[in-house]
């Protein structure tokens, strides 16, 4: 994923439920490029990942109520069962842009809607490979595990289109 991508995700979530010092973390952390792009924003983030002896579906407790990750596809569904079931109140996930469009999704929509679903005006090279990526990407963001509406967003790289978020201005709601 290139640095314009993680910062589109990361500068478009606004979970004004909690404020730091709350880490957020990414359970599927990889190479850790998302770890580093949340920290590159001035939050904790804490990685875990299946490569290294941490499944995703073995936890029964969050390591944080705040998760970002670049779940893998074939167990999208599963993963955003599994986040809520274990007490993670916001998340942001990179999601194909067709998650919702079947019976399947659906369903899941209507358990779990997402406070936003934001499409990207690019198709992201996320393996690195050149030449016309084959798939366009979404995120879909939670700012609680099932919103009573879902906003719809189109991003687009160049910095004066797409939303700012700075993590410094999170407040919690209430207090």
């Amino acid at each position: 994923m290139t640095r314009e991508f993680l910062d589109v995700q990361i500068n478009a979530l606004k979970m004004g439920n909690v404020r730091p010092p709350i880490p957020v973390w990414e359970p599927c952390a990889g190479d850790g490029r998302i770890a580093k792009a949340v920290r590159a924003h001035g939050v904790e983030a804490i990685e875990t990942d299946i490569t290294t002896g941490n499944d995703f579906f073995d936890y029964d407790t969050p390591m944080s109520p705040i998760l970002i990750t670049n779940p893998p596809f074939s167990k999208i569904r599963e993963f955003i069962d599994h986040a809520f079931n274990i007490g993670v109140f916001s998340m942001a996930l990179v999601c194909s842009e067709r998650l919702w469009a079947c019976k399947k999704g659906r369903a899941q929509f209507l358990k779990h809607r997402p406070s936003r679903f934001a499409m990207m005006d690019w198709r992201e090279d996320y393996l690195g490979k050149g030449g016309s990526p084959d798939r366009a990407l979404a995120v879909a963001i939670w700012e609680e595990p099932c919103s009573h509406i879902c906003r719809y967003e189109v991003w687009s790289k160049k910095p004066d289109l797409y939303p700012k978020f700075d993590f410094s201005s999170f407040e919690r709601l209430g207090g």
